[in-house]
């Protein structure tokens, strides 16, 4: 059942039958991964069964990442495996074209750096046999050349095991913990589809945006007080490194969450501590990087998005939101030369 964009064979009613069947829908993106992709793509392959189906996305890659892909699957014919080629468009584009083939009724994000760690396996399948499920989130270890070298324990579990949401403010702890790991959840496709969410494309920081947006459509979350995922220690990494993008990525992710807000006071309260990190985190790297600038049509836009939540932050930040081009230029005036 290994296909490309479409499948290789004409399709069966047998293959038909299997697709309709589908459980849950591993959508890993790749692009220059050659190192790691088959480490990431073994984690899954041995544990597939007629209910999961793996959807590859080589997005561009100018490496060996289609060779070692199509080597590594090669074994592993009879199972569901789908692999998208497109040009590269970056990560969020390449988790939407998954996202978009995927039959699955929930999907699994697996950046092709990380690997499930074998409990994935039966820790969340059990729990998607409940379809009233919307949102199962577990934790992760994030590994330094080897798993045994743990650089940090990665808490993005807030739940305990099924919680209904009746309200938006039950999902204030999500938000003030704000680690918004794509990988970190499983989630059913209808979220996306019902609500016509996708990843920002084009964009860092891309998590802000969506994962918060599927939180506030959710009626049931699980969670796994479990590390289930392998997420690996990139020296250059985006928080690792500067770009000027970085802060106008930032800026629309504020934006984003400034239209999910609207004029729901309920929201705004939940998604405040989100957008409040994202504000320190925005300082925090006009101070830390020499040469950093926000142009003033961005710090216009931000300070629009803030003054949605301004009524959440304390006084002397709201004087700074306030004032926010003459704020942030004193910042880059007096910042350490």
């Amino acid at each position: 059942m290994f296909s490309e964009i479409t499948p290789l064979n004409n399709l069966t009613l047998e293959y038909n039958l299997v697709m309709s069947m589908i459980k849950l829908s591993v959508i890993v993106p790749c692009y220059n991964s050659r190192d790691y992709i088959a480490e990431c793509l073994h984690s899954v392959l041995p544990y597939m069964s007629n209910t999961i189906e793996l959807v590859i996305v080589n997005d561009g890659s100018t490496d060996d990442s289609s060779a070692v892909i199509e080597k590594t699957v090669n074994s592993f014919k009879d199972k569901s495996i789908t692999i998208i080629h497109q040009v590269n468009a970056g990560i969020s584009a390449a988790r939407n074209a998954g996202i978009n083939v995927a039959k699955g009724e929930y999907l699994a994000l697996l950046d092709s750096d990380d690997f499930f760690h074998p409990d994935f396996w039966k820790e969340v399948l059990p729990v998607i046999n409940d379809s009233s499920i919307d949102i199962v989130e577990f934790n992760a270890d994030q590994f330094d050349g080897e798993t045994s070298n743990i650089v940090e324990h990665i808490d993005c579990a807030v739940f305990h095991e099924r919680v209904e949401i009746t309200s938006v403010s039950e999902l204030t702890p999500a938000f003030k913990r704000s680690k918004w790991y794509p990988w970190a959840r499983v989630y059913k496709k209808a979220l996306f589809q019902n609500f016509d969410i996708t990843f920002p494309t084009g964009r860092l920081y891309e998590d802000m945006s969506t994962i918060p947006a599927l939180y506030l459509h959710s009626n049931v979350i699980y969670g796994i007080d479990k590390s289930l995922i392998w997420y690996r220690y990139h020296k250059k990494s985006i928080t690792q490194t500067f770009r000027s993008k970085d802060l106008i990525d930032l800026v629309f992710a504020a934006q984003s969450l400034s239209l999910l807000a609207k004029d729901n006071t309920e929201v705004k309260r939940a998604i405040f501590p989100t957008v409040q990190r994202i504000f320190n985190f925005i300082k925090y790297m006009l101070v830390r990087n020499k040469g950093a600038k926000l142009p003033l049509a961005e710090q216009k836009a931000l300070r629009r998005a803030l003054l949605t939540f301004i009524g959440d932050f304390k006084s002397s930040r709201k004087v700074q939101i306030l004032f926010l081009p003459l704020y942030l230029n004193t910042i880059v005036r007096f910042r350490k030369k």
